[in-house]
């Protein structure tokens, strides 16, 4: 790791030390997916799925519960996808070729025990347990056996002398295997019509992972009787052939002595279908899990993200030298020197304490919270925006800073956040003179905390949608009149919501500090007939939702009948629409009618309701459009 603290490390490079160092349990179904059964682990990018991965594998364990490797809880392997060759291009040549499920598994299997005898030949074991004749049995009677009648049938060399050699010595031979196998598709790519005649081994995950490992488990050694758990990172870079393989072996309910956790980014999970044309359901072939968050509020409960993200934060500087004197377990010390390192803007607190003294008064003869603490965190940052001018150009002078700012624009995306503040620091230290060290940046100052914060709004709602079409920079954001792709539709789609909900934070009468809806901080809308959604507006909220523009989550619907989709704003770009991104969030209820005017023009919603209506408080309607865009 180097001298930024908060620099952004894969998981996969950290050694089993550093990864204790800095491991927050970010996430309540950690444990769910280290129990026994297959698993489907979906979510936004940058929130932890590696990590919680990297944090499952025998050498962290060991390392964090002080533990020996035969008295793990489970055995588990990691197959990262993005770094095999699995997703090789020159494997689509197979699809028409020969039998190119077969193979494909082939392939997919030889790379499963590849990692696995590889992360093995890693791993410290206890040596004085180690037995020769039973590691020599395994491979005689079981690895030999079945690897001869996959079709293998070249001489396998092994060392015996440690479990660490024996199992270097059959990765080696499987890594043989592979290069033979990716000479077999140069071969294709060279002769181009009928390829040639496929004449290596065939390995299964029936016939070949299961008993393998089956056996492997109860070897000298190993956590005998345990789990085994096959992890599959990325498992949306697989192809569409691989993916239905990968659904097979989910089907084959093999758990609970080996269970496969697949983990992919929410959205891009090619199939669900077998290579047979079955479905796999869930939860009858999985359990799937979806890790993303979708709120951050620090007065929510003890899993908050919050909380969980402050404690990586000051994880990451003690372990640069910084915070010595921190008590880890305190909360209040924790937070006492972050809001000295992340400081807010002093003159905004004070125009916000301003707002909030306000609030207290107008509380004693027309308060609309069941607490007064309530109307403050309400309204005192929306009346304080408000305040600052009447044009949206004045209104965005509001300073994106402070530690409260900063974790909650990250919209529970872990990533996002240290890239934010490892930039920031950069920044900060770029300023010193040349040879200065890096422990003299004592601080990040409000100024730079903002600009990063509204350029990181800007680089990935433009640099995300460049990659979906590509479209001249500064294009983007501003209202397509003519929208064709599903990319033009999405970005007038959030043109849209950006600037209705900014309307609403700043409305009421700036003389008087609790006017207003009961709700002016919306980051949400919801579906008032979902059944009637067509299909354009649909798939823009798919493309939001993959893109990470979007949280999807499920509401009651109005009538109380019955649950309905909630779209939540990624509150990373609360800076480009001047919104204020802490505290709870309303949502707004919109028809289909609505939401098709807003991916063909864009404009802000007109006719906000107003009203203070208890029995509606967090559900607002809409009637039309501006007619002119702001």
């Amino acid at each position: 790791m180097n001298n930024n603290p908060f620099a952004v490390v894969s998981p996969e490079d950290l050694t089993a030390k550093q990864a204790n160092q800095l491991f927050v349990e970010m996430h309540s179904d950690y444990p769910e997916i280290t129990r026994e059964g297959n698993s489907l682990i979906t979510g936004a990018r940058g929130c932890g799925k590696s990590m919680m991965i990297r944090c499952s594998l025998p050498d962290f364990l060991m390392v964090r519960n002080n533990i020996s490797f035969s008295q793990l809880p489970y055995l588990s392997i990691c197959v990262p996808i993005k770094k095999t060759s699995l997703n090789l291009q020159e494997l689509h040549k197979l699809d028409n070729l020969h039998v190119p499920y077969m193979i494909n598994e082939h392939f997919f299997a030889l790379y499963v025990a590849m990692f696995a005898f590889y992360q093995l030949s890693r791993i410290d074991f206890e040596n004085d347990l180690y037995d020769k004749e039973k590691y020599r049995a395994f491979f005689e009677n079981t690895y030999t056996k079945l690897i001869r009648v996959a079709g293998y049938k070249d001489q396998i060399d092994v060392d015996y002398s440690s479990p660490n050699a024996f199992f270097d010595s059959l990765y080696d031979n499987l890594f043989l295997q592979s290069c033979e196998f990716v000479n077999y598709l140069r071969e294709i790519i060279e002769y181009k019509e009928d390829g040639t005649l496929y004449k290596l081994p065939l390995l299964s995950f029936t016939r070949f992972l299961v008993p393998v490992f089956k056996k492997l488990i109860e070897l000298p050694c190993f956590p005998n009787g345990k789990p085994i758990l096959i992890f599959i990172d990325d498992a949306d870079n697989l192809s569409e052939v691989q993916t239905q393989i990968l659904n097979t072996w989910l089907s084959s309910r093999t758990q609970p002595s080996i269970s496969l956790k697949v983990s992919s980014q929410i959205g891009l999970y090619k199939t669900y279908l077998t290579s047979t044309g079955v479905l796999v359901e869930s939860p009858h072939d999985y359990q799937e899990t979806n890790i993303s968050f979708l709120y951050t509020s620090r007065y929510n409960n003890n899993n908050s993200f919050y909380n969980k993200a402050i404690h990586i934060l000051i994880r990451r500087l003690k372990m640069q030298g910084y915070a010595s004197d921190v008590d880890m377990s305190n909360k209040e010390e924790i937070e006492s020197f972050l809001n000295a390192f992340f400081p807010p803007y002093q003159k905004q607190v004070d125009g916000i304490k301003a707002e909030e003294h306000r609030i207290r008064e107008a509380y004693k003869t027309n308060g609309r919270g069941y607490r007064e603490s309530d109307d403050v965190r309400r309204y005192a940052i929306p009346n304080y925006i408000r305040g600052l001018g009447g044009t949206k150009k004045s209104r965005s002078t509001y300073r994106y800073a402070g530690l409260e700012n900063i974790i909650h624009l990250s919209s529970g995306i872990i990533r996002y956040l240290l890239d934010a503040v490892a930039k920031m620091f950069d920044d900060e230290y770029n300023k010193l003179e040349k040879g200065t060290s890096c422990s003299s940046v004592k601080s990040i100052s409000t100024e730079t905390q903002n600009n990063v914060m509204r350029d990181k709004a800007d680089f990935y709602l433009f640099n995300e949608l460049k990659k979906s079409k590509n479209l001249e920079k500064g294009t983007i954001i501003q209202t397509n009149t003519n929208p064709e792709s599903t990319t033009d539709k999405l970005a007038n789609l959030i043109n849209a919501m950006g600037k209705t909900f900014h309307e609403i934070l700043v409305s009421g009468d700036p003389n008087d500090p609790l006017s207003g809806r009961s709700e002016r901080k919306v980051f949400s809308i919801a579906l008032s007939n979902p059944s009637q959604l067509t299909e354009e507006t649909k798939q823009a909220f798919d493309l939001g939702v993959r893109l990470g523009f979007f949280h999807e989550s499920y509401i009651g619907n109005k009538s109380g009948t019955g649950r309905t989709n909630l779209y939540i704003l990624n509150r990373c770009f609360a800076p480009i629409f001047t919104l204020d991104p802490t505290g709870f969030q309303g949502y707004l209820f919109l028809t289909n009618e609505d939401l098709q005017k807003a991916i063909y023009n864009g404009k802000q919603l007109k006719n906000i309701n107003l009203r203070d209506d208890d029995n509606d408080v967090y559900q607002l309607t809409i009637d039309d459009y501006w007619e002119n865009d702001v």
